[in-house]
């Protein structure tokens, strides 16, 4: 872009002349000084205008060039994204290949060998069975011959037992029956008396359990209609009824801050802000007198002293407490570092005190 630029200056310029003049009387010779100076304005015309297009048709002829070298990138990387595919595609299908041939080779081995010992397996199993059923039909016809010849023996010793013996057994008969007809007789009356006995104990265990249930719930009535008057003897019961003489103070936790204000070049820049904080039942009028009083405690120039030793050790075992009680289960590699940089910050920090005010 064509401008122009304008200089102002001024030359000083000086000397002396001699001069002579002619005899009027006397003639003679002297010399005269001048200075002063002389302004002087330049003006500068600057044309930019040829190199402004060379400037302009450079820039379009690296334009050019980017994009021819932005197009051959990207040709570039498809051409080796491409190759790269067809290369991948060709040694995974090479290799499933192979694979699909090694293992079909081993199942035609394996199916090989599993006929011929499944053919082995049917021929030893019709073996067996044959064996089994001829081993069946021969104990079938030892066992029937021993059979029928033991029942035999049984039946001729039942026969020559009860012989010898005929009177016994007659008796043992005729009492049998009769014992066992006695008992089903005192079965019978033991189980009428159980049945009317059961009954009878039924209803009396039903009257019991009505009663028990009409009491619990007279019980449970009876406590909650006496409720308010058993909570009021309990708080009746903790109280004194005593006449204080004059005002109990009552203290509450308030919490006084005091930090520097962080503002960088700006108008608060060093400065100092405060901020009480108390508890959240206090009403409005309650607060703005505790913050009075407590804007008197710690006015805008107290001064601040370094910890004592024992204060300091309490503070740090406390820190140190909490910390570790937070962090326990926490074993992430981000919440290590905050519990790692807590503790640093804690150990170099200047922990101070309130001390008083400045005069």
């Amino acid at each position: 872009m064509s401008y122009k630029q304008t200089y102002s200056a001024s030359v000083p310029y000086s000397g002396t002349i001699s001069y002579t003049y002619p005899a009027s009387k006397n003639g003679g010779s002297s010399s005269i000084s001048y200075h002063g100076e002389v302004p002087l304005n330049v003006t500068i015309n600057v044309n930019t205008n040829p190199f402004d297009s060379s400037v302009n048709n450079c820039n379009k002829t690296i334009d050019y060039l980017t994009g021819s070298v932005v197009a051959m990138n990207a040709a570039q990387s498809a051409a080796i994204r491409q190759t790269a595919k067809e290369v991948s595609k060709s040694l995974i299908d090479g290799f499933f290949g192979v694979i699909n041939t090694e293992l079909s080779q081993q199942l035609q081995a394996l199916d090989s060998a599993i006929k011929v010992s499944l053919g082995l397996i049917q021929e030893q199993s019709q073996a067996v069975s044959t064996q089994k059923n001829v081993m069946e039909t021969d104990y079938n016809r030892i066992s029937s011959r021993y059979l029928a010849l033991f029942a035999n023996l049984d039946n001729e010793c039942y026969k020559r037992i009860y012989a010898m013996d005929k009177q016994s057994f007659y008796l043992s008969e005729k009492a049998q029956k009769q014992l066992l007809i006695e008992q089903n007789a005192n079965a019978a009356a033991l189980s009428l008396l159980g049945i009317l006995e059961e009954s009878s104990s039924k209803i009396f265990l039903l009257v019991s359990r009505l009663n028990r249930k009409v009491k619990e719930v007279l019980k449970t009535l009876v406590e909650y209609i006496t409720q308010e008057h058993r909570l009021n003897f309990l708080v009746d019961s903790f109280l004194f009824n005593e006449v204080a003489p004059e005002n109990i103070p009552v203290y509450v936790p308030v919490i006084c801050v005091e930090a520097d204000v962080v503002d960088s070049g700006g108008a608060n820049s060093g400065a100092t802000f405060r901020e009480t904080f108390m508890p959240e039942y206090l009403e409005g009028e309650q607060k703005k007198a505790i913050a009075g009083k407590t804007g008197a405690t710690c006015p805008n120039n107290s001064i601040w002293r370094p910890l004592e030793t024992g204060e300091k050790e309490m503070l740090n075992k406390e820190f140190n407490a909490l910390a570790e009680q937070y962090f326990e289960a926490k074993t992430s590699e981000i919440e290590q570092r905050v519990y790692k940089t807590m503790l640093s910050l804690w150990q170099n920090s200047n922990q101070l005190s309130l001390g008083g005010s400045s005069s």
